[in-house]
């Protein structure tokens, strides 16, 4: 590859963005604002947009994005020793004053030191000298458990980054070295005050076709196995007049808004929102929607939106199992919003399942196959004649227990187990028309487990990763 044609590159991705903040690097403190996973991946996660906007809101800053190659490219980048290289300007990372990781996803750490090491700088922080780059790591993965990275970062922030950014920029043009965990957890108490929205637009991510807004942060329903409403408390949900002033900066650009929140139809405003986009001509998606608030009001609003198909979080297929966990709704409730939405036309159906749940059995797994057939046979009875083509699909996830959970000294079921209940649901469901089961490679969800909990020694880990891979180092 080389150092031209990775520039080359770079340049292409730019020049089919709109928005990107390009500045002169003279008299000013450069930061790297590196997504340690590729550029699709990155630039559909809102944290890197408002990071990116507010780090270049200060004059003296000048901040670029930079985000790892995807596989075919980054073995190029390894056979011809091509440093990563940022994509405003094509610089090295070594370049930079400082790096800033933003991490959403603990197995994102393993992206980590190969990042480093195309950038010939030492993963460990005591092996670092004057003239490197200043380390930065925030992000949701690091407020859940930032230990496995205690000897490869200078300084982390943990909680939420809108105030924490402004800080940060002081101190890096002053000069001044950060260490350690940078003050206590952060909370942002007037989300009205921050616009979380789309930045820079570009084809090559998830959302491409949409305007993203952040409605609210936190979850109400505080289900045992969920990180989100202790990762984000207090509940915060932004204003009509807020949101509504983010869907104004998203008009010249899109007109489709992806409305982000964790559980969105508990937002005060949501109707009103939904019904002041439509009136502007444009159309919503929504990111989750809880079963048990989904009615034919619901469904006429997603149907106007032009959706033909719709994800809800089930979780766990019988009343038992379900409550436990903390959702408290009967399985009739999932038919009846199966039912509201076929009614509209909305006539597929994702359903998200875990598997490997506290006090799950046989039956339970069982019961996820049962269930689908249901949710597809009450599709298909509502639906109009017009739109009989009903299709359900299943996202089964693993349980993974999470810090700062009522579920966190909960035991992780195991690779074999996991394997061994999707492989039954596939198997029962294989031969249904209609009906299909997604499931990630459940070493992901190993990987997932081990970094939520673990501490400084994984450090050798995700080094064992890095040079033999993820299995054998697993092993």
């Amino acid at each position: 590859m080389g150092m031209w044609q990775a520039a080359k590159n770079q340049r292409h991705v730019l020049s089919e963005e709109t928005g990107p903040i390009i500045k002169n690097w003279g008299g000013k403190t450069s930061v790297a604002l590196v997504y340690p996973n590729t550029y699709y991946v990155g630039m559909s996660n809102l944290a890197v947009h408002t990071i990116y906007k507010l780090f270049n809101d200060n004059p003296q800053i000048v901040c670029e994005r930079a985000f790892l190659p995807d596989p075919k490219t980054l073995e190029e980048h390894k056979r011809t020793k091509t440093p990563i290289l940022s994509l405003e300007t094509q610089r090295p990372l070594s370049e930079f004053d400082a790096i800033a990781f933003s991490i959403s996803f603990q197995n994102d750490f393993l992206n980590i030191l190969p990042i480093l090491e195309l950038c010939s700088i030492p993963h460990l922080k005591s092996e670092r000298k004057k003239d490197h780059p200043l380390l930065i790591a925030g992000g949701a993965a690091v407020t859940i458990n930032h230990r496995p990275l205690a000897k490869i970062f200078d300084a982390f922030v943990i909680g939420e980054g809108e105030e924490a950014v402004g800080e940060i920029a002081q101190l890096l043009t002053k000069g001044e070295r950060l260490e350690g965990v940078l003050g206590t957890r952060r909370v942002v108490r007037d989300l009205n005050r921050w616009q979380t929205q789309t930045v820079i637009y570009t084809k090559q991510s998830e959302f491409s076709d949409m305007h993203l807004i952040e409605t609210g942060r936190g979850c109400p329903r505080k289900c045992k196995f969920c990180v989100t409403p202790r990762l984000y408390e207090p509940l915060r949900m932004r204003s009509f007049d807020a949101l509504i002033e983010m869907v104004r900066c998203g008009l010249p650009y899109r007109n489709r808004f992806g409305l982000i929140g964790s559980d969105l139809l508990s937002h005060k405003a949501f109707v009103d929102v939904a019904n002041a986009i439509h009136e502007c001509g444009a159309t919503f998606s929504p990111s989750s929607l809880c079963v048990d608030e989904i009615d034919d009001n619901v469904a006429a609003l997603l149907a106007r939106s032009g959706h033909k198909s719709i994800s809800l979080g089930v979780e766990a297929a019988t009343d038992v199992l379900r409550s436990s966990i903390g959702k408290k709704f009967p399985g009739e409730r999932i038919l009846c919003a199966a039912e509201s939405l076929a009614r509209h036309g909305i006539t597929s159906l994702r359903l998200y399942f875990m598997i490997g749940l506290p006090g799950e059995t046989q039956e339970d797994i069982m019961a996820i196959a049962d269930l689908s057939k249901r949710v597809q046979a009450a599709i298909h009875k509502s639906a109009p004649k017009s739109s009989r083509a009903t299709n359900v699909t299943l996202t089964i996830t693993p349980f993974v227990p999470k810090p700062m959970t009522p579920f966190e000294n909960e035991p992780f079921a195991g690779e074999k187990y996991l394997k061994n209940a999707v492989g039954t649901l596939k198997k029962i469901l294989g031969k249904t028309k209609g009906i299909g089961v997604h499931s990630d490679p459940v070493i992901f969800s190993v990987c997932d487990a081990l970094l939520s909990k673990g501490g400084e020694e994984l450090i050798t880990f995700l080094e064992e990763s890095h040079q033999s891979g993820l299995r054998k180092a697993l092993s």
